[in-house]
């Protein structure tokens, strides 16, 4: 396995990333990318970003993992980021992985994490080189509960005392303006590959709730769709079992449906 840094542009700003390649590969190789969540990065909690691209790595894929615009090393500020610029950013990556020497164009998966889930709805619904997805904890826009959440903060412009004290990330008017127009759930109605949700029941950052919608609403489809609901498990997996499940279960999905 090789792993070295990648670093690519969009909208002139630069986005830092990792990409794991596997050591033995004599044909055109499959791939996957990642998107991280809402404040994390590339990594993400307990590195399950990192061992899960070295799992796929293992078994012959190609797989990156890059910061958005605003996260991590990337170029920008947290400030100006919002889900269209994520998603942009997302399907740059794909630009970027699909013209690498070695990888095959017509197997690339994708993984998001929390609203690196939602960017991924978004981004299978538009971009027909996607061929199969894996969500974790992913954030919908149906059922609204998060999000008229988020939207009700935009309401109230907090002091630079209170912001200080309570989170150094913080986005700015963009992000809440452009919110109401961003629908991941009418999106990824238009993806026709096999979708895998995994969300933990015990996720109190996004509620099961908003797995199984999107669960719900792409099951009746001819394409293969499972829903993996981990018994108690919180929104990152934090637990060694948790972890291993989550990952065991995207590498055997990424290598069944695009091996």
């Amino acid at each position: 396995m090789i792993e070295r840094p990648v670093v690519f542009y969009n909208q002139e700003q630069h986005l830092n990333g990792i990409l794991h390649s596997p050591a033995d590969c004599d044909t055109l190789c499959p791939a996957v990318v990642f998107f991280h969540g809402f404040t994390g990065t590339k990594v993400e909690p307990h590195r399950i970003f990192v061992k899960t691209a070295r799992e796929l790595a293992a078994i012959g894929f190609y797989a990156l993992r890059f910061d958005f615009r605003g996260s991590g090393d990337s170029g920008g500020d947290f400030s100006e980021m919002t889900i269209g610029g994520e998603v942009s950013d997302a399907i740059q990556s794909i630009d970027v992985l699909t013209a690498m020497p070695g990888v095959d164009p017509e197997r690339i998966g994708i993984l998001g994490l929390s609203m690196g889930g939602c960017v991924a709805a978004c981004v299978s619904g538009q971009d027909e080189r996607v061929k199969s997805t894996v969500l974790w904890a992913p954030l919908s826009d149906d059922p609204p509960d998060r999000r008229d959440e988020i939207l009700a903060r935009s309401k109230h412009t907090p002091t630079p005392e209170e912001i200080a004290q309570s989170n150094a990330n913080v986005v700015g008017n963009a992000f809440y303006e452009e919110l109401p127009n961003i629908s991941p759930s009418a999106l990824i109605q238009q993806f026709t590959g096999p979708l895998l949700i995994i969300h933990g029941s015990g996720d109190q950052a996004v509620p099961v709730s908003h797995g199984k919608r999107y669960y719900e609403l792409m099951r009746e489809r001819d394409a293969l769709t499972q829903l993996e609901v981990l018994d108690g498990a919180d929104h990152t997996f934090n637990t060694v079992g948790w972890e291993q499940a989550v990952i065991t279960k995207s590498v055997a999905w990424f290598q069944k449906t695009l091996g």
